[in-house]
């Protein structure tokens, strides 16, 4: 019997217009009505998914920065904070590239250098506390993760020339064709399943997990119950138990009902 339902966001529960379908919510209530464990496990920023699952956000599990940050509602569960020298490397390897923008994810706000300030626009999709700032000594607090975001959609000529600079221990994933992230290897959506598996003495069968991209390849791996989107790409299908109908036929929302019934 499912106990635990895990979703990725974009791509997956939300439509392409960045939408909930109309019936999640309804079917969300059900949810925490059986007493069952949802969680929220995204690449995003923990502020950001909090306020878009409010009034039921106390109630959620979220896995944040692609399992960097893990929380009950707002109690910090775990997190990871990257060593100073490599947040440093990143940060020089990245302004190779100033096409492309950096993101720097803390626990309190992510960080910006103040040179795109032209993408506003995009960052407000993203991140509901940011900062912008001149140089990266000006962040007093711990990093999580860093995201890096290509205007022009087509990150994967990227990740090659920035992973050959990174140190073996740091590693390179695309989120779709807009964004990428930099992290230590050991952590990943996967590893924040594991965790909480262990803390809510859960097996395999007992979770269902929902995903579309490469970010979402070791969550499926960590599960017995993987649902890949119509729409996702396909190594994750071919390693996902069904694949279900796409983000834009609210696939997740179905499947739910289905696993309710």
């Amino acid at each position: 019997m499912i106990h635990l339902l895990a979703t990725d966001m974009d791509g997956t529960l939300l439509n392409s217009q960045k939408e909930f379908d109309n019936e999640f919510f309804e079917v969300l209530q059900k949810v925490l009505e059986k007493e069952m464990y949802f969680v929220i496990a995204s690449g995003n920023q923990f502020y950001h998914l909090y306020n878009q699952f409010l009034p039921y956000s106390d109630e959620l599990y979220f896995i944040s920065e692609n399992g960097s940050f893990i929380t009950k509602g707002k109690k910090e569960l775990y997190s990871f904070i990257m060593d100073k020298q490599d947040v440093q490397t990143i940060y020089n390897i990245l302004k190779q590239y100033p096409e492309i923008m950096p993101v720097i994810g803390g626990k309190e706000k992510s960080y910006i250098p103040q040179q795109y300030l032209s993408f506003k626009e995009e960052i407000e999709r993203h991140y509901d506390e940011y900062a912008f700032i001149d140089d990266i000594h000006e962040i007093k607090e711990g990093i999580l993760k860093f995201s890096i975001h290509d205007p022009q959609h087509h990150v994967e000529k990227y990740v090659e020339l920035i992973k050959k600079e990174l140190p073996a221990h740091l590693k390179i994933m695309t989120s779709g064709n807009e964004w990428m992230d930099i992290q230590h290897e050991t952590i990943n959506k996967g590893f924040g399943i594991h965790f909480l598996m262990n803390t809510l003495h859960l097996t395999k069968e007992e979770c269902a997990v929902f995903g579309d991209q490469m970010n979402d390849y070791e969550l499926f791996q960590n599960v017995h119950y993987s649902y890949a989107m119509k729409n996702a790409i396909q190594p994750l299908k071919e390693i996902a138990f069904q694949v279900i109908d796409s983000n834009d036929e609210a696939g997740v929302t179905g499947k739910i009902k289905e696993i309710l019934k």
